[in-house]
């Protein structure tokens, strides 16, 4: 004999009625387009604000680099300029503020060491990493400055282009 257990069957269950209501379709993701609209214009925001401090930072750091402004009719002031250099950092902050203090500054230049332009730039008038070159309005080398030179001493270069 077969140990297999016996069920009993019942009798199947009548079918249920039909619901008075017609099914539900399924509902698809969808994404309001003002909550689309909403989220693009938060992520341009959030993108506009840097990009844009990146574009003027760069059209001040080339026009700070221009050289083309040299016997055009005004003096101007060339910082050769070594970022890893401290001296050179507080020659350029002396600088500026020396610059700041003058009713009519010289044009004010910076080339970096560090590029071709630059590098060509020091070998040309034989200068190091901390150095301004002072051109007269004629584009003439008036007076070369080494080292981090004092504010005073800057105004009163300024002064006599």
């Amino acid at each position: 004999m077969s140990k297999a257990r016996r069920r009993t069957r019942h009798p199947a269950a009548p079918p249920r009625q039909a619901h008075a209501r017609p099914a539900k379709t399924p509902r698809h993701f969808h994404v309001r387009p003002y909550r689309l609209l909403r989220g693009l214009l938060i992520t341009l925001a959030i993108l506009a604000v840097p990009m844009a401090w990146l574009v003027v930072e760069e059209r001040h750091a080339r026009q700070l680099a221009d050289l083309s402004v040299i016997g055009s009719g005004e003096p101007v002031v060339v910082q050769v300029f070594d970022q890893r250099r401290r001296e050179s950092r507080r020659l350029r902050d002396n600088a500026e503020q020396a610059l700041a203090n003058l009713d009519r500054p010289p044009a004010w230049r910076v080339v970096n060491i560090n590029t071709t332009e630059g590098t060509r730039f020091a070998n040309q008038h034989l200068v190091g990493p901390v150095t301004l070159v002072l051109f007269d309005a004629v584009g003439r080398r008036s007076r070369v400055i080494e080292g981090a030179a004092s504010v005073d001493e800057l105004e009163a270069a300024f002064r006599a282009l």
